[in-house]
């Protein structure tokens, strides 16, 4: 069953993963591959708002080609969870995601380890799509989708485990949806503010760390909330909030 407070926890999975630790630094390496303008163009004020509409439909592209992967694997998520599910199953999915998620938030804070969410996967960019620049910003978004930094890997998980927990195919494709648009509109936010901002990278760097934290402790509750029944008491608690009467 899809909820608002799904939404919102695979939402703030997406802004998490923006703010990541090795996601923020990069920034500037990937406005200036999605627009194939030089990395020292980019910092000359002189030339730097001729770039804007490179760098704003460039950021969009991109953002439309990890969207897609992961509106499969989202797909794939929900609908392999509710093939799998029987009578009596669905609590065990639940209690198994719950544990998951929250041991995601452990490795988001790095209490634990997991090893295969900690390596980037093996694909790299050509050099011919490098300069291809705006034409090739949707495969270099396809790319990352396939390949995501390890940072990200742990939010990503969390919310492709909540898709599962939905048990349905649709519902998992909107929650990555979500999840896509948390970790995409400050990327095309940022393209748009870089003409005026360069040093924004730096500034973004100071908000990191505590939002990493805050972040994995929040992934923390939350896989707690599902695993003990919680969540699902806190999600009808707050359909009657929002309900008319």
């Amino acid at each position: 069953m899809l909820s608002l407070a799904a939404v919102a926890a695979t939402f703030g999975a997406g802004l998490a993963s923006f703010f990541a630790p090795c996601t923020v630094p990069l920034l500037p390496a990937y406005l200036a591959c999605v627009s194939g303008a030089g990395a020292a163009d980019l910092t000359d004020q002189s030339k730097r708002r001729g770039f804007r509409a490179r760098l704003l439909a460039g950021s969009l592209l991109y953002v439309a080609g990890f969207t897609t992967v992961f509106v499969v694997l989202g797909l794939s998520a929900g609908g392999i969870s509710r093939i799998a599910s029987g009578p009596g199953t669905g609590r065990v999915v639940e209690i198994v995601g719950g544990v998951l998620v929250a041991l995601f938030g452990l490795a988001i804070l790095g209490a634990s380890r997991i090893g295969w969410l900690e390596r980037a996967r093996g694909i790299q960019l050509s050099e011919r799509l490098r300069r291809r620049g705006v034409a090739g910003a949707f495969l270099v978004g396809v790319v990352f989708g396939l390949g995501w930094t390890p940072c990200v890997g742990p939010y990503l998980a969390a919310a492709l485990t909540f898709a599962a927990i939905s048990s349905h195919a649709l519902a998992g494709a909107l929650l990555l949806v979500a999840y896509s648009l948390g970790l995409g509109l400050p990327f095309v936010a940022a393209a748009l503010l870089w003409a005026s901002l360069p040093e924004l990278p730096r500034r973004l760097s100071r908000l990191a760390r505590p939002l990493t934290l805050a972040g994995g402790l929040v992934t923390v509750a939350l896989g707690v909330l599902v695993a003990s029944g919680g969540y699902h008491l806190l999600t009808s608690y707050l359909a009657q909030l929002s309900t008319p009467r």
